[in-house]
């Protein structure tokens, strides 16, 4: 058994396998996806279906009308959009927790997941890529695996913390404690919770480029993992965050070049802050 897998193996007491949400993505992901039939499933957690209301009708996925019922997304907003509604509200209560060992305080580590999925999918779609929904997805689970390393790298911390170098990043801390990091524990989980390649890779590599490859997906994730970190969103408020985009995009050569960002960076941080702001204080049940 590999060590990531040894993490994961008494995750449910930590993280219970969101299975309304994961069922919402394989049913609408079916070429005959019935809307009764995704509705029903929905509606078995009046959570999950109050908080992809509460979400329906924020200003990143609003629609000029408001939308009162389940059928209204799915007829109104589309498939894509109600799997990135299932996710987003499955993950929100698990993602709010505090992780000490990452020095995140309760809401922290949601709001970082959640800004980073946004700006994913808004760069993916000044890239004109198809799959929206995987990129959010991926994006909203980047760190998930922080959550699963939380405890124990609490306690190998204590236990050996005069061996550290205060300068280690995070991932050379969790390499040096347990052997692997928090990108491949998380990418480890999701698979194990059945989703496809395509979803489990860009989590896998948001830390490093090389890494991503070739594969579109990939790079937006890792790049949208950076560019968040880089606007402080780790912070309480929306007025604690900063980015100048051609300062810090220039001056970091190790970013991959996405079809229409550089040339559309104003535009889409910009859509992003205004999308990001109005969404990011929502509470959720």
């Amino acid at each position: 058994m590999s060590i990531e897998l040894e993490f994961i193996k008494k995750i449910d007491k930590l993280i219970p396998r969101p299975e309304i949400a994961l069922e919402v993505l394989k049913t609408a992901n079916e070429s005959e996806c019935s809307i009764p039939a995704l509705s029903k499933i929905i509606k078995q957690d009046p959570s999950l279906m109050a908080n992809m209301l509460k979400l329906a009708n924020s200003a990143y996925f609003g629609h000029m009308q408001e939308i009162n019922s389940i059928t209204d997304i799915i007829v109104r907003l589309g498939i894509d959009t109600v799997k990135m509604l299932a996710i987003t509200s499955a993950s929100v209560g698990v993602l709010n927790s505090p992780q000490q060992a990452y020095n995140l305080e309760p809401g922290f580590l949601w709001k970082h997941s959640y800004a980073c999925a946004m700006l994913s999918s808004i760069i993916g779609k000044w890239a004109k890529y198809t799959a929206v929904s995987t990129l959010y997805t991926s994006a909203l689970l980047h760190d998930v695996g922080k959550i699963i390393l939380n405890r124990p790298l609490q306690i190998e911390s204590m236990n050996r913390g005069e061996e550290l170098d205060p300068k280690s990043s995070i991932l050379e801390l969790e390499q040096f404690l347990l052997h692997t990091n928090h990108a491949k524990v998380g990418a480890v989980l999701l698979k194990e919770w059945g989703l496809p390649a395509d979803i489990v890779s860009p989590v896998e590599s948001h830390h490093n480029l090389k890494a991503c490859g070739n594969s579109l997906n990939n790079q937006i994730v890792y790049l949208a993992n950076y560019l968040t970190e880089s606007m402080g969103i780790k912070a309480s408020t929306p007025d604690s965050y900063f980015f100048t985009v051609e300062e810090d995009f220039s001056a970091n050569k190790d970013l991959p070049n996405i079809p229409s960002f550089k040339e559309n960076m104003e535009s889409i941080i910009y859509e992003f802050y205004e999308k990001f702001n109005d969404t990011s204080t929502l509470q959720f049940s």
